[in-house]
């Protein structure tokens, strides 16, 4: 019987990714996006609060879609009460406007944590829970690293093709 994999086994440590501030904009949002997609590291930037106390605390997290869902929120939400009418130059008119939003109206807020000692089903477990691709990893009370759901799927596409993990 195979011993149950420790969270520790599949996280990334912090220096995966890149960092920005609550209440920086979107458009300084894109550009580093752009510039850690060009870098080939993880498409995900860490939000961090304004305060040099809170700097330390990661409140949330921006991906590629948040950028684009975020930036065309304001479409979006009529669309679902009155239902979509679309016109030429629309996404470009929505982005532009979008752009000047601050990056604490389009994150995804911090909503759980596991600890790196816990097993995998646990970060599972949680990453259904709250319909999340991705839990901060926690040594002590300190963030160490981040569980993205595509590391767990790797680590289950092994299993199912015989492969061993290391």
């Amino acid at each position: 019987m195979p011993s149950e994999k420790l969270v520790k086994d599949f996280m990334r440590s912090l220096e995966h990714y890149s960092y920005i501030k609550e209440d920086e904009t979107v458009q300084e949002a894109m550009r580093l996006m752009d510039k850690v997609r060009k870098e080939g590291t993880h498409p995900c930037l860490f939000v961090v609060g304004e305060e040099q106390y809170e700097k330390r605390f990661i409140k949330g997290f921006v991906t590629p879609s948040e950028l684009v869902f975020g930036l065309s929120a304001h479409f979006l939400k009529g669309a679902q009460k009155s239902g979509p009418v679309f016109w030429e130059g629309q996404l470009e008119a929505e982005c532009m406007e979008g752009l000047k939003k601050r990056v604490r109206e389009i994150m995804v807020p911090v909503v759980a944590c596991i600890r790196e000692s816990n097993m995998l089903m646990e970060a599972v477990f949680l990453l259904n829970k709250y319909h999340i691709d991705f839990l901060p990893v926690v040594k002590r009370d300190d963030v160490v690293g981040m569980i993205h759901i595509h590391e767990i799927s790797a680590y289950i596409a092994e299993l199912a093709l015989g492969i061993q993990h290391s």
